[in-house]
Parts: C-alpha cells; sequence; structure tokens
C-alpha cells in the first residue's frame, strides 16, 4: 500500500512517524522504501510525511499510485 510505511498493512499517522524517524532519527527505513514516497517524486523526503499528515487529517489528496 502506498503510503504504508510501517507495513502495518493501513496507512494511519504511524506511517508519518515512521518516515520522519527514518528522516531525522535514523529510524528503520520503511520495507520497501517506495512504500514511503507517498507523492511519487522518487525520494523519501519530509514532504511525504507531510503529505501523509494532510491525507489523514485534512482529507488531502490520496497516496500516489506508483508504489509496490
Amino acid at each position: 500500500i502506498c503510503g504504508d510505511s510501517d507495513g502495518s498493512n493501513s496507512i494511519t499517522i504511524s506511517d508519518a512517524v515512521s518516515i520522519i524517524s527514518y528522516i531525522f532519527s535514523s529510524g528503520a527505513p520503511p520495507n520497501p522504501l517506495e512504500a514511503a514516497d507517498v507523492d511519487c517524486s522518487g525520494m523519501v523526503t519530509i514532504s511525504d510525511a507531510v503529505y501523509l499528515i494532510n491525507y489523514i487529517f485534512a482529507g488531502g489528496t490520496a497516496p500516489c499510485v506508483g508504489c509496490p
């Protein structure tokens, strides 16, 4: 599932936290890494976490469909 960066088979705030931890705290990388690239930019950045937070809490655009 694109956006499911913590491997729980659903998209929740834990996925955004997982991305933030990976980027800023040397947390475990998402598996597969592409699942965290929710904006399909080709990179996992803080923008992906912000994108997920907007999707979850503000009804923003769903994660892209290019993930594995």
